[in-house]
């Protein structure tokens, strides 16, 4: 049905896709902007004076609800906490005697991490794929979602110097136009938000004069998304010797933004760029400063980085992030692994004031591409597969730019038509690409035991080695849904 809608909208005339934009961007506002976001608003700049020890009091304040709501209400946490004397939580560094969930555990669980009587349908509901495209519902509480936008506002954009009133462009990862469509536009104009919404599967060089032409046109004065692709415009718009764009800030997040990416985003948008941090599950956010330490958002959630052994790590060293909510007390995420990888900055003293912990060395957020035969790199891959539930996890083997091998983990209910609608989904979004699927009992691991998303082997002669055999297998195994 969903993308029955999409193909739907895509043939509509462009002045009722933007009007039915519009409206679906009322619906939104009316979540984020609505009840509670202005007292938010108000309390958050107030709260730009405190001290970082006002801050943990607050912060213990929340953290003590939160353990007494999961502990006392959500079925899941009665039982997996049994036997444990949740009560002796009183501060964050209490949180260690309470064991680590994962996203399994979420995936399992279901509806037995909401609080009780809550009714999915009551919630907002954000999917999330993370690194192995498995999807997993994550349930908000309606009243969370105007604090959040109201965090977003106070201490990301006006920290950049902007805010939603100001005409912005956004680089994402909607397939707002047909994934093969060969000419402009690649975007949308969203009248009701002054916001230019920029397709991420389109840019390559051959494109980049429309992407600054619509540019040009709409006028934003700020931009924001995914880093990767906004480097990618940016780039190369300046060997093409474009004339520059500034704008007062960029705002980049959902990637890992290497040093390189960041220098042409300033130099062609004659502006800083700003990274920051936070994930669907909405238990973390971390924000840049002018000086450039990662400073965590308060009242967001508690962060711990964890060894191996899920002992705490040092200043300088890598770890896991594992969060705990301090917002979403209907489906509270209590010690939660969020796959992405940091490491507590040996100084914690910043220029800029701000006393809030910085963290570094963020890793984990490498959302690997694939490459079309015309060379254009997709990456965000990962949103594709959110949409289908019947998908345990996924991995993406390009072997030449154009094709490549999907493996799939199914769940009990899989079945041929989720085959159908994720190859849709993946060619909404790129267009001319021949995949070829498998079902797998296991997604392969790397030896350093993670699971990647998309593992180019073209580009590497000892994954090829390692992949040669195990596709040949496959493709003699009676499970393969489609043939070599």
């Amino acid at each position: 049905m969903a993308n029955r809608k999409l193909i739907l909208f895509w043939k509509l005339p462009r002045q009722f896709q933007e009007m039915a934009l519009s409206l679906y961007s009322r619906k939104l506002e009316r979540a984020y902007y609505g009840k509670g976001y202005d007292e938010w608003r108000h309390w958050l700049q107030d709260c730009k004076k405190w001290t970082y020890q006002e801050i943990k009091k607050w912060e213990n304040k929340q953290l003590a609800y939160i353990i007494q709501t999961a502990a006392t209400r959500v079925p899941f946490y009665q039982e997996y906490w049994n036997g444990i004397e949740w009560q002796k939580i009183k501060t964050s560094s209490d949180l260690h005697v309470l064991p680590i969930i994962d996203k399994n555990h979420v995936r399992i669980a279901k509806n037995k991490l909401l609080v009780n009587g809550l009714k999915p349908k009551s919630l907002w509901v954000e999917k999330t794929s993370g690194s192995t495209g498995s999807p997993i519902n994550i349930y908000w509480p309606m009243d969370m979602l105007p604090k959040w936008w109201a965090i977003v506002e106070v201490m990301i954009r006006y920290q950049a110097g902007v805010s939603q009133e100001m005409p912005r462009a956004m680089v994402g990862g909607r397939p707002i136009v047909p994934g093969d469509k060969k000419s402009p536009p690649y975007w949308l104009w969203n009248p009701r938000w002054n916001q230019l919404y920029l397709s991420s599967y389109h840019i390559s060089p051959r494109t980049t004069s429309d992407y600054v032409n619509a540019l040009i046109k709409y006028s934003p004065q700020w931009i924001t998304g995914y880093g990767s692709s906004i480097a990618t415009l940016a780039r190369n718009a300046l060997e093409k010797g474009l004339p520059h764009f500034p704008v007062k800030a960029v705002i980049v997040s959902g990637d890992t933004l290497f040093k390189s990416m960041r220098m042409d985003i300033e130099t062609y948008f004659e502006t800083k760029c700003y990274d920051s941090y936070g994930q669907c599950e909405g238990v973390s956010m971390a924000m840049e400063c002018p000086h450039g330490r990662l400073h965590l958002l308060p009242f967001v959630g508690v962060t711990e980085i964890l060894c191996e052994d899920d002992s705490p790590c040092a200043p300088g060293q890598v770890g896991e992030m594992v969060v705990t909510t301090l917002l979403n007390d209907a489906m509270p995420l209590i010690r939660y692994r969020t796959g992405d990888y940091a490491a507590w900055a040996k100084e914690q003293k910043c220029p800029c004031g701000n006393p809030n912990p910085i963290i570094t060395n963020l890793e984990g957020r490498i959302d690997d591409f694939l490459v079309t035969e015309d060379g254009r790199k997709i990456s965000h891959i990962s949103t594709a597969m959110k949409q289908n539930d019947a998908i345990h996890s996924t991995q993406i083997l390009q072997d030449r730019p154009g094709h490549a091998f999907v493996l799939i983990q199914p769940r009990k209910e899989f079945g041929k038509l989720n085959i159908k609608r994720l190859e849709e989904e993946l060619l909404n979004r790129i267009g001319n690409f021949e995949f070829e699927f498998f079902e797998v009992s296991e997604i392969p691991k790397t030896p350093q035991g993670k699971t990647k998303l998309v593992i180019r082997l073209y580009e590497s002669r000892e994954a090829d080695q390692i992949y040669k055999k195990y596709l040949e297998d496959l493709c003699n195994k009676s499970k393969r849904i489609n043939s070599c």
